[in-house]
């Protein structure tokens, strides 16, 4: 913990730290777990013993807790602040929010090991999909059959757009088949944003659009294809750098995910072209394996298994 005034406790094998911080010093502020691996978890609480509690019925092996009075109204950017420092650090956080990546043991594991993650993270040769190992969900595709026809019937939703999606799968998702449905989905006309941007199509990794298609409300034909893609791994590459300079780039600031870089294309044809640059290709792979390892598809009820396989087939 850095910063401040700092009080660090020794928790191991209490239950509660009600005794060790009276109520009448304080307890808003941010505070750091120390576990038995080494490994940290930074948070906030307005309360942090009754924090603590919620904390020691998830984990048993916390061992130490660090904890620095702060203010409510500046609770948000001193735990932002202390995640990052950990993180520039190298210290294993446990964290999900707001860590550019899961860095401890993830559920995605036990579906594909790490080894065969760090083995496809440092490639950037499309992935084959085998269909005979997607999920199979009825229910889900009877639900949402209905928004696949309708997209399939858009002029807008052309052979081209179509398998640029498919590419993109393929490009940036580790094991296709295996993470669909639980780790990343594709979302026809979904209702993100209808106000302003209405999406044609979004694909989605976690809690967070990757790849989306929309436009502006009273511009309907003039499509968008937006790409995020992790912003260290792009820019540390002097090739890609060269071809971010040729395209519409921005910070996108996501909370549950920094150090994103957001790539706007008006035509598919420079869209695709960017999935042709290693370079690209290996910095989308990392924002999208740096979210598959913070949780599953938070949005999977909207996925639509019709137009996987159309993308894919395409």
């Amino acid at each position: 913990m850095d910063g401040g005034e700092i009080t660090r406790l020794k928790v191991d094998g209490l239950h509660s730290i009600a005794h060790l911080l009276p109520k009448a010093g304080g307890r808003c502020g941010v505070y750091e777990l120390i576990f038995a691996d080494g490994q940290r978890y930074v948070g906030q609480a307005v309360d942090v013993v009754t924090r603590f509690c919620a904390h020691r019925r998830t984990w048993s092996d916390i061992v130490e807790i660090a904890f620095r009075r702060v203010s409510r109204s500046q609770l948000d950017e001193a735990e932002r602040d202390q995640i990052h420092r950990r993180e520039a650090a190298g210290v294993q956080l446990r964290n999900v929010v707001h860590t550019t990546g899961r860095l401890s043991v993830s559920e995605l594991d036990l579906l594909l090991p790490p080894a065969e993650q760090q083995r496809w993270l440092t490639d950037d040769e499309p992935q084959p999909v085998a269909f005979a190992d997607r999920p199979i969900d009825s229910a889900l595709r009877h639900r949402t059959s209905h928004r696949f026809s309708r997209l399939k019937a858009d002029r807008r939703f052309t052979d081209e757009l179509a398998r640029l999606v498919g590419a993109y799968l393929r490009a940036t998702m580790p094991a296709p088949a295996l993470t669909e449905l639980s780790y990343w989905t594709v979302s026809a006309l979904p209702g993100t944003n209808a106000g302003a941007y209405p999406r044609l199509l979004t694909v989605s990794v976690h809690a967070l659009e990757t790849l989306y298609v929309c436009h502006r409300k009273h511009t309907p034909q003039e499509l968008e294809i937006h790409l995020n893609i992790d912003r260290s791994a792009a820019r540390s590459r002097l090739r890609a750098r060269l071809g971010l300079a040729l395209m519409h780039t921005a910070e996108a600031r996501y909370r549950i995910r920094p150090g994103v870089l957001g790539l706007r294309f008006t035509s598919t044809r420079s869209a695709h072209d960017a999935l042709t640059r290693p370079g690209i290709i290996k910095a989308a792979r990392k924002l999208n394996l740096d979210l598959m390892r913070k949780g599953p598809a938070l949005n999977w009820k909207t996925h639509c298994p019709d137009l996987v396989e159309h993308v894919l087939s395409i």
